[in-house]
């Protein structure tokens, strides 16, 4: 298992594929066969090659290890297949697994037989009643379409948008991922300056700071490939050892981080303090509004914004209301800046700076618009 080519998966959120297959295409060495594919961008890989995926790439979900591909129409065939897969090279004796099935037309169709027949399996090779779990789960994805099997192991454990980095919480944060995703096209390279000025959480913020310091997005976690029978602790060692040499946060690029909440601008410069990003970060508590982007820099760089919607910003007229403010202070006091904002509704898009490109985002099961050009330039 550790020096063959293998078959592994990217899974992204809707309309991040692009954006993951082309860091996946950057990355060199052994990587190859990179292809998008529904929910995601397929390539080959060897075990080194998974590490480094989860270490590096900013947009995906997970990246999953295709173990077993077959067919089968019935359960008797599904359990001979099962029979012959080598768990005991993918999951350690003592490990709980945990089991999603998704099938589409095929004549296996109930998912619960289907994730008992595997666990059967996984007993029966590893030990069966006599084992005795720990604390480590290893989630298993299995896909059935038109009685055609893909069984998939989870390499990242806790969602790669899970960097490590935030203690606290928010209302409707906005994922890591989605953020580097909006800053990247945005045409953000951590050498120019960067406003966040309704930061919330911090995410905007807090992704620029890896980007401009030449942080790997899981520099701060752990993976599930960590619990792996085949996982090589000398190999991971070398690999951070690498990137540690290549981390500088003193070319860290301005960013200023805003918010009106006292809490959350709190929280967040108790995050930059603990993880040593202060020499990157700057927190504020300001009002966006009351915000003039020339006090921080003297020369025009990008503003990201992910405004409050839904309920929290009251009735819908109350919403449009604080959009259309949001677009007059842009179209006043940032021009010449690059912007990327995201709207909950396309319709007002309609009162922000013309020219702007628009990119249709689900996040949290809602559709959103971001904008993203820059402002005075159409």
């Amino acid at each position: 298992m550790i020096g063959p080519v293998q078959s592994f998966f990217a899974v992204t959120a809707p309309g991040l594929e692009n954006s993951c297959y082309r860091e996946l295409s950057a990355i060199p060495g052994t990587i190859g066969q990179v292809e998008i594919i529904p929910g995601g961008v397929a390539f080959k890989g060897r075990l080194v090659d998974m590490y480094r995926t989860n270490l590096d790439l900013r947009t995906p979900t997970r990246i999953l290890m295709r173990i077993s591909r077959f067919k089968a129409s019935n359960f008797r065939q599904l359990e001979k297949n099962l029979a012959a897969v080598a768990w005991e090279l993918h999951i350690s004796a003592t490990t709980q697994v945990k089991v999603s099935v998704k099938a589409i037309h095929s004549r296996l169709y109930h998912s619960s037989a289907i994730a008992d027949r595997i666990m059967q399996a996984i007993d029966e090779r590893l030990g069966g009643a006599s084992r005795e779990p720990s604390a480590v789960v290893q989630h298993l994805f299995v896909r059935v379409v038109e009685d055609s099997f893909v069984i998939s192991l989870d390499s990242s454990g806790a969602p790669l948008y899970k960097r490590g980095l935030k203690g606290h919480g928010g209302k409707a944060p906005l994922r890591e991922n989605l953020a580097a995703a909006a800053l990247l096209w945005a045409g953000y390279t951590g050498r120019e300056p960067l406003m966040d000025p309704m930061c919330g959480t911090g995410t905007f913020s807090l992704e620029a700071a890896l980007i401009s310091s030449r942080t790997p997005p899981g520099w701060r976690r752990d993976f599930a490939f960590m619990n792996w029978p085949a996982f090589k602790a000398p190999q991971w060692g070398h690999l951070k050892k690498e990137r540690s040499l290549e981390i500088d946060l003193r070319t860290a690029s301005p960013i200023v981080a805003s918010d009106k909440d006292p809490k959350a601008c709190a929280s967040l410069l108790s995050a930059v303090r603990q993880y040593d990003l202060a020499r990157a970060v700057s927190v504020m508590e300001m009002d966006f509004f009351d915000l003039e982007p020339g006090q921080f820099s003297p020369t025009p760089g990008i503003v990201a914004l992910n405004p409050p919607y839904g309920v929290r910003l009251g009735s819908n007229t109350q919403a449009r209301k604080r959009y259309i403010e949001i677009a007059v202070k842009l179209k006043r006091d940032y021009q010449k800046w690059r912007v990327a904002v995201f709207l909950p509704d396309r319709g007002l898009a309609t009162h922000f700076p013309a020219g702007l490109k628009q990119r249709k985002i689900t996040h949290g099961g809602l559709g959103l618009t971001l904008l993203l050009g820059r402002i005075g330039f159409h």
